[in-house]
């Protein structure tokens, strides 16, 4: 009666497979502190030389500088520059800065690795206008979801015991999924084609295809991100009787920067000859990690 299609992209189908994109991962970095608390440069005693020259976002590595506020998108890498300007020079012409780079999601978990570095280095005559030169390329994970994320750097002149703070905020354009202290499906809808419009009232014509998309949350993670959900699906008519039940799928990972959620979607083409009436998806998840089973249902109707 059904006719389930695989798809030929990346991601499961709930039609021939089951989850349409289990795709990899998000929650917190377990024991990671949340940087400190930027201090803006406004604030700063008058006295301090030290500053941050050039603070910059660049359309690519050595590339060109964009605006502060531009969107970036899950997977996309940010490439931060500056340079440093007023920093102290001691006893023999030398120069000590140490610094910091710390990559934010908008909960102040970590998304990227943290990087740092130090200028130690005696100056020669011709390097009188030599600024030190810093840069940092963190990659947003494909996992992301939407928000405010943010660069946060540190600098330190270690002669003048000096240190100055900034950040730089990024709009990053991804999902938005509540997150659940409870395995379950969150955001469930139906539609007609790859990508369309939710319906309120999912009602399908014999010969259609049913989409749907939704994500899994509320699985249990341990502290390095390891998580392991699969998941079952079947359809079933008016009566209660199993028509169709779709292959097992699940994933698994432990990436740096943790899943909240799982996004999925299935589809399923219609036979002419279904007759009309009221059909169920029945979707059942379980999270091998946290030991929890969860199952939920959602009707639609054929006319």
């Amino acid at each position: 009666m059904y006719r389930a299609v695989r798809s030929t992209g990346p991601s499961w189908l709930l039609g021939a497979a089951v989850l349409g994109c289990l795709l990899v991962g998000a929650a917190s970095l377990a024991g990671q502190e949340p940087a400190a608390p930027v201090e803006s440069l406004e604030d700063a005693p008058a006295t301090i030389a030290l500053n941050f020259h050039s603070l910059e976002l660049l359309d690519s590595l050595n590339g060109y500088a964009i605006p502060l506020d531009s969107t970036f998108l899950p997977g996309e890498t940010v490439h931060v520059f500056f340079q440093i300007g007023g920093y102290s020079v001691g006893a023999d012409d030398r120069v000590l800065l140490r610094y910091r780079m710390d990559a934010l999601d908008p909960a102040g978990r970590r998304f990227y690795m943290a990087e740092g570095g130090e200028f130690d280095t005696e100056l020669a005559p011709q390097d009188e206008n030599w600024k030190p030169t810093v840069q940092y390329s963190p990659t947003i994970p494909q996992h992301a979801g939407g928000g405010r994320y943010s660069v946060r750097i540190t600098v330190t002149d270690e002669l003048a015991e000096q240190t100055i703070r900034d950040e730089l905020s990024l709009n990053v354009d991804g999902d938005r999924v509540l997150p659940s202290d409870e395995l379950l499906i969150r955001d469930f809808r139906f539609s007609k084609s790859d990508g369309g419009a939710g319906l309120g009232d999912p009602v399908f014509s014999s010969g259609e295809q049913i989409w749907a998309t939704f994500y899994i949350t509320g699985y249990t993670m341990r502290e390095d991100n390891t998580y392991d959900v699969e998941s079952s699906a079947w359809v079933l008519d008016a009566d209660g009787k199993e028509l169709y039940a779709f292959e097992s799928q699940g994933d698994a990972g432990s990436p740096y920067y943790a899943r909240l959620w799982l996004p999925a979607k299935f589809r399923l083409d219609l036979e002419d000859s279904i007759p009309p009436g009221l059909y169920t998806v029945v979707l059942a998840l379980t999270d091998r990690v946290g030991d929890a089973r969860a199952t939920e249902r959602f009707a639609f109707r054929v006319q």
